[in-house]
Parts: structure tokens; C-alpha cells; sequence
């Protein structure tokens, strides 16, 4: 008895095997590869001009013309619009003074924009730089503190507008 198990056994265990062994051939018309097609589609982005909040002139004594001199304006043109072709930033004060004149880039701002910045070209990305302010009061009949509000308009350039 003891040898028909041991027989029993080794023929179930070679049936086993065997069953396993066949199972895992591989046939000619079995697919062991494929592709996967991967899309993707990077579109515009934002364009954002970043320019100092606060420029301080600091104090100078009242005379018949105040001289502040200059002082540098930090900006960034952050540009993920994927085009290169640069840009240009105009200013204006957004009220009148008379006894006031403010330069920018050695440009004399009023209430009508005037552009004081132009990049003819830019990278993705940011585009950081800085532009001079120069103040001068003339003829001024107080000592007070003395504010003014530069309004800047960015405008991306364009590929007609820069061949023109």
C-alpha cells in the first residue's frame, strides 16, 4: 500500500508540474508588448507686471525748486504667454500738480500715458528690471508731505507692431 501512494504520489506530482509547465508556454500568437499613445497640450498662460508699491523720495527742506533726485523703480513682467516678442509699459499720474515734475526713464508724466519702458524681446517666465524716478518740485508754498500715484499699463508687444 505504502507503494502505490508513493507511486500515486509522484504521478500526481509529476501530472502537477507538467500542468504548470504547459500553462506558462508561451504561443507564437500571444501579444507580450503594446503602446500606450501619451497626449498632452501646453496652452497660454498669464502675463503679470509686478511694479514697487511705495517709492520714498525721502525729506529736503523747503526751497524754490526741491531737487529729490533719483530713485530706481523695481518691475517684473512675469510672462507664461509662450511668445517672445517683448513688451512695453506706459505711466501716467493720475492727478496735477504744477509745482510738480516726475520723470521716468527721462520722461515727464501727466495725466496722458506716455510709454517709459519698452523690451523688444523677453523670455518665458520672469522678466525683472528697474527704471529711474527723478522728482522735482518747483515753486512749492508748503512743507507737507506730498504723495502722487503713477498708473502703469502693461501691453504685450506683437510681431506687426514691432516690424512697424
Amino acid at each position: 500500500m505504502k507503494k502505490t501512494m508513493i507511486t500515486g504520489s509522484v504521478v500526481c506530482g509529476t501530472m502537477l508540474v507538467m500542468g504548470l509547465t504547459s500553462s506558462l508556454t508561451v504561443s507564437a500568437d500571444d501579444t507580450l508588448a503594446g503602446s500606450t499613445t501619451i497626449g498632452a497640450e501646453v496652452t497660454k498662460g498669464d502675463t503679470i507686471l509686478d511694479i514697487d508699491k511705495d517709492t520714498n523720495f525721502g525729506q529736503k527742506p523747503l526751497a524754490d525748486k526741491v531737487d529729490f533726485g533719483p530713485q530706481d523703480i523695481k518691475y517684473t513682467v512675469t510672462d507664461y504667454t509662450g511668445t517672445k516678442d517683448g513688451y512695453s509699459i506706459s505711466a501716467k499720474l493720475t492727478d496735477e500738480d504744477t509745482t510738480r515734475s516726475l520723470k521716468i526713464n527721462g520722461k515727464e508724466l501727466s495725466q496722458t500715458p506716455i510709454e517709459v519702458i519698452t523690451a523688444d524681446a523677453n523670455k518665458v517666465g520672469e522678466n525683472g528690471a528697474k527704471v529711474t524716478a527723478e522728482l522735482v518740485y518747483t515753486g512749492a508754498q508748503d512743507t507737507t508731505k506730498f504723495n502722487s500715484t503713477v498708473e502703469w499699463v502693461l501691453t504685450k508687444a506683437t510681431t506687426r507692431a514691432i516690424k512697424e
